[in-house]
């Protein structure tokens, strides 16, 4: 996630649901006064770039304008699996917490979640130490 992209997402924020690219350039200048206001062309970019990535939606109007605004959060989950090293056994995670913190780490380096495998190794429960 570079900073244009956060910038870029403030502005779809203060502008509102129904933002277009002139409407986001137009905030970003008043709210970036004394830095650089990022051109029109590399806005789109970006805008296309988010909207691929499924972290903005984009509505198509009848007299072809585009509109953009957040994504909603999916409600599914992605499919977490531990592994565990020695054996090579695959324990489904269904804790949903897992999920929404791995998207969240994700989304912030631009990225999506499908799935996610996650090595383990066996605890012994009374002493804390790893079984190895």
């Amino acid at each position: 996630m570079t900073d244009l992209r956060r910038v870029l997402l403030h502005g779809v924020l203060a502008v509102g649901p129904h933002a277009t690219a002139v409407d986001i350039w137009k905030t970003l200048g008043h709210m970036m006064r004394e830095g650089y206001v990022p051109s029109q062309g590399s806005i789109q970019r970006n805008l296309n770039l988010l909207v691929a990535r499924d972290i903005l939606r984009r509505d198509v109007t009848p007299d072809r304008i585009w509109h953009y605004r957040i994504a909603p959060e999916r409600r599914d989950t992605p499919a977490i699996t531990f592994v565990e090293a020695g054996t090579g056994r695959k324990i489904p995670c269904r804790t949903p917490e897992v999920g929404l913190l791995l998207r969240r780490v994700a989304a912030e380096h631009g990225l999506a979640i499908q799935a996610a495998a996650i090595t383990v190794i066996p605890v012994n429960l009374e002493t804390g130490v790893d079984g190895n």
